[in-house]
This record gives C-alpha cells, structure tokens and sequence, in this order.
C-alpha cells in the first residue's frame, strides 16, 4: 500500500467511526493518519487531534447559541475554536 492509499484507509476510517459514533476509532484513525501525513511522532499527532476534538465540542457550542441569537455566547465559544485549532495547527507544523 502506498502513502496516498494509507492517508486514504485512514481518512476513511475515521468518517465511518464518526458515523458509528465510535470515538476512540476516530482519535485512533486520525491520529494516525495525521502521524503519517505530516512526519511526527505518534503522541504529537495525537496531542493535534485531540485538540482538534476539543475544538469540535466548542464548535458545537458555539453553533447552539448562535442558532437561539445568543452571539455574544456564540462568540465566547468561537475565540475558544480558534485558539484550539491554533494550538492543534503549532503541532502539526512546528
């Protein structure tokens, strides 16, 4: 199997657990495809996805108030995305 076809499997791997609601799948799926896409240790890119999870939850949130006209909550919540995904994004590339 060649890189792209590994990226693919595991690209694959995680929206069918996603799916499932089988979240351990999902953070094992994407840690390692982020471990083989961007050349980091495996604890790195699992340090990355979870930070990317937790940014999901808040994204989540922040969608909720948003959606009952509550923006000033919505926009507490959205600062917390962007900084999380920041982080998530420092251990991808740095």
């Amino acid at each position: 199997m060649n890189k792209a076809q590994e990226l693919a499997k595991y690209e694959t791997g995680w929206w069918k657990a996603h799916h499932r609601k089988d979240m351990p799948a999902v953070i094992e799926n994407m840690t390692k495809e982020y471990e083989l896409q961007f050349d980091i240790p495996y604890e790195r890119a699992r340090e990355a996805v979870m930070k990317r999870a937790e940014a999901t939850r808040e994204h989540d949130i922040a969608e909720k108030f948003e959606d009952e006209g509550n923006q000033p909550e919505a926009d507490k919540h959205w600062a917390t995305v962007e900084a999380l995904l920041a982080e998530h994004f420092v251990l991808l590339y740095e």
